[in-house]
């Protein structure tokens, strides 16, 4: 690795002679078979120093960074391997490349490697829990994220093959294995890509730098290996060395990604990673829907022949995935909807309730008397207001604990929720403090005596009643709040274990 300053120079002096390599025989530098040699030497030599700087970093780092760093440099070995033979046959034997052969075995191989290097590098994150879009341990996560992959790759094939491999197949008339390596390239190509977006798109992954120059170089390689599907599949005499600019560049940006300054574990900002997550949401659907396009106008304008099987095939695959894609996310959207509702219900019970006995808190309790005082008030309807209060509470903590207090004032909840009917009102006001809302009773006192005999001897109670049957202009809610207040202190005073009934 480098520093930044030394990275950056070292970046643009490799990428200044990678660029005049690829230029030389493109301006006319150079001609025939100089050409030839000059083309094929500098891929070669892109690949050799893309394996040396993994290599070499990888022996100064650990642990995943090393590990991605070896697993890069063998699969730039193997290219620069495939790319040796290639030289071999053009230079020294002066023939045409058989295919398949073994050159095809040394380009495929940076597949695997490159495969893993990604898959270190996406596991490689700031934190232990991935990015909430993209997080893949749900199994229908796993499955989105495939589905995807089936469609960005099965898109970009179907465009692939109606613009330059089904024509170079159809024109070579290849064999069983020919066919293999020739489709292998574009959708390996792919696969790698889609990698890369999905990757780039988490911003918990910390080596992005790495990520992105590695992205980069894959795209040049793809890239040149479209181009030069295209150039046979038209027939063209000969592959002009800046459709290999890729082979070029693409390895020397692969090690470039292998010198640059590993970033510190610095979170992404909040609207790069909005933009980065509706990248990846779209990302299935861009391919699909300009490879569609293109393959429509293209066929009305007759610049592409009539759809093959290997279309049929490929599309119907791809409408397959994209129905799948729709189904499962259909499905974890409901289950959001339900879950969200659920947690709703539960916000809004824990908003409103007493977390230790379950039963209605003050706000609840206040919002019901409002309620009641209002129809009291519209169609005279009666209803009753109760307070209990524990007597000598405190004595019971300070003796037993606060875990026997607890457990009393459960009970209490308990016995006051029998003592009422469903519809009406019970709520823990604070400390020891209870109410009742009883509505449309003529008579709550007997509410209240019921109350008395629920708690028994054994918890002692002073309780405040306060009756509303008559109408009354003046009254408010907190009026009637202050009137059983009062009541339930009266009672107190009067030695506790009893009730006061308010005028």
């Amino acid at each position: 690795m480098l520093g930044t300053r030394r990275f950056g120079a070292t970046a643009a002096v490799v990428l200044a002679l990678a660029a005049v390599a690829s230029a030389a025989a493109s301006v006319g530098l150079v001609r025939g078979d100089a050409a030839v040699a000059v083309d094929d030497l500098a891929q070669l030599a892109a690949g050799l120093f893309a394996t040396g700087c993994c290599w070499w970093t990888a022996r100064r780092t650990s642990g995943p960074d090393r590990s991605w760093r070896v697993a890069t440099g063998l699969g730039a070995l193997s290219w620069s391997v495939g790319m040796a033979l290639w030289t071999w046959f053009q230079l020294v034997e002066r023939r045409a490349v058989p295919s398949p052969s073994a050159a095809d075995a040394g380009y495929l191989g940076i597949v695997p490697f490159a495969f893993v290097a990604l898959l270190v590098i996406g596991n490689f994150r700031r934190s232990g829990a991935p990015d909430a879009l993209l997080d893949r341990r749900t199994a229908s996560a796993r499955l989105v994220l495939l589905l995807d992959g089936v469609i960005v790759v099965g898109s970009l094939f179907v465009l692939t093959w109606a613009i330059a491999l089904g024509r170079l197949v159809e024109a070579g008339n290849p064999s069983a294995p020919a066919f293999l390596v020739a489709v292998a390239y574009p959708i390996t190509d792919l696969v790698l890509l889609v990698i890369v977006v999905v990757l780039s798109a988490d911003r918990t992954v910390v080596l992005r730098p790495q990520l992105r120059l590695l992205g980069l170089g894959l795209t040049g390689l793809a890239v040149s290996d479209l181009a030069f599907a295209y150039l046979v599949s038209v027939q063209a005499p000969e592959v002009p060395p800046l459709a290999n600019a890729g082979f070029v560049v693409g390895p020397v940006l692969i090690g470039l990604a292998a010198l640059a300054p590993v970033p510190s574990a610095t979170p992404g900002r909040g609207r790069a990673r909005r933009s980065w997550q509706w990248g990846y949401l779209l990302m299935p659907y861009l391919p699909l829907l300009i490879t569609s396009a293109l393959v429509l106008c293209g066929t009305m304008a007759g610049e592409l022949g009539t759809v093959d099987a290997v279309e049929v095939a490929c599309a119907f695959t791809v409408f397959v995935a994209v129905i799948l894609r729709q189904l499962v996310t259909l499905v974890d959207n409901t289950k959001l909807v339900l879950l969200l509702r659920e947690s709703e219900r539960t916000l809004s019970h824990q908003a409103h309730h007493d977390p230790l006995t379950g039963l209605a808190n003050r706000a609840l309790f206040e919002r019901r008397l409002d309620e009641a005082m209002a129809a009291h008030q519209r169609d005279g309807s009666p209803f009753g207001l109760l307070f209990v209060d524990l007597d000598d509470f405190k004595a019971v903590n300070d003796v037993s604990g606060h875990a026997h207090g607890d457990a009393l004032l459960e009970r209490v909840a308990q016995r006051l929720r029998r003592c009422v009917r469903d519809t009406d009102v019970v709520a823990r006001l604070g400390g020891d403090e209870f109410g009742v809302l009883v509505e449309g009773v003529e008579e709550p006192e007997k509410v209240a005596f019921r109350v008395l005999d629920s708690l028994g001897g054994e918890i002692s109670a002073s309780v405040g009643v306060v009756i509303c049957a008559e109408q009354d202009p003046e009254a408010t809610a907190q009026s009637v709040l202050r009137r059983a207040d009062k009541a339930m202190y009266e009672a107190k005073r009067e030695g506790g274990h009893g009730l006061v009934i308010h005028p």
